[in-house]
């Protein structure tokens, strides 16, 4: 977990984005959800603004925010608030709360385009420690390499939205082989995790605080493989 300006002005950037959006069609009050989470990103935007938001965030105070994004409440409408629902795109708005749990809770770097390249790195890591490694991955293995160049793919076209969680069902085989790891290689699951987290979690590694920082540990990673 880390503490920086770039987490700071995305909190900011992504409280306006649903205060100025979707919620600015509510009013702020404790007798909607829609108004109980206009209250709780109100205090997150102030906090940021005035550089008085330590990372990461006490659960209790965002309780609004995990809950409502946890049971879906934000769409709880009306019928004549649903023409204001129709309007908004949801994954867009169920996205920008799980950049926010992942900015304020976990105190998470979000995994954004100009990172894409390390990334790839990382696949190409993972994928050659597969192919070396002796690990049994059952009848997975070659479709697993087929998911994980699929990524590669979609990610050197930039056609790609971190996080993907809504979507990791696409890829089944990455569950079960997420399993095995779990259960069975624990201790060297690192380039794993790089992975599932950037693409599904939509967050990046804490080191990488910057593009140099990517480049430079996502090589050192890549090199550590090679020469195993």
């Amino acid at each position: 977990m880390v503490n920086t300006e770039e987490q700071r002005l995305d909190i900011i950037k992504y409280c306006s984005l649903l205060l100025d959006g979707y919620l600015s069609h509510f009013k702020q009050t404790d007798d909607s959800p829609q108004g109980r989470m206009i209250t709780q990103l109100k205090w997150l935007k102030e906090r940021a603004e005035n550089h008085d938001l330590p990372l990461p965030v006490p659960k209790e105070k965002l309780s609004s925010l995990l809950y409502i994004f946890t049971t879906g409440e934000i769409y709880a409408v009306y019928d004549y608030e649903k023409p204001i629902l129709e309007q908004f795109n949801k994954e867009t708005i169920e996205k920008i709360m799980d950049r926010l749990i992942t900015l304020t809770e976990e105190g998470g770097l979000l995994t954004k385009k100009e990172y894409f390249p390390y990334i790839v790195r990382i696949i190409d890591a993972l994928i050659l420690l597969i192919e070396k490694s002796d690990y049994n991955l059952e009848s997975y293995k070659d479709e697993f390499i087929r998911d994980l160049r699929d990524i590669q793919k979609r990610l050197n076209k930039n056609d790609i939205d971190p996080p993907l969680g809504a979507y990791k069902s696409h890829y089944p085989v990455f569950i079960k082989v997420e399993f095995i790891f779990d259960m069975n290689y624990e201790k060297d699951i690192k380039l794993f995790r790089i992975v599932s987290n950037a693409i599904f979690d939509g967050c990046r590694p804490d080191s990488w605080l910057t593009q140099k920082d990517a480049d430079r540990e996502s090589q050192k990673l890549l090199d550590e493989v090679t020469h195993l």
